[in-house]
């Protein structure tokens, strides 16, 4: 699902503006963000824990240069 169809089925459901809706959507993707971004899982019911690992290290490579 998109974020404009997210909004657009908040908005209906809520009864808000579409404007509205999608302001409280990208907040709320801000807010998952940050927290993955300090380290802190993130538990979404219906789907799941949201952790973040680190990254590998060091320089990226394409394999196709050899």
């Amino acid at each position: 699902m998109k974020r404009e169809e997210l909004a657009r089925k908040l908005a209906d459901h809520n009864r808000v503006s579409k404007a509205q809706a999608r302001d409280q959507v990208d907040e709320m993707v801000r807010k998952i963000l940050r927290a993955l971004r300090e380290g802190k899982p993130v538990e979404l019911p219906g789907v799941g824990r949201l952790v973040s690992k680190p990254g590998r290290k060091g320089a990226g490579r394409n394999g196709n240069k050899g």
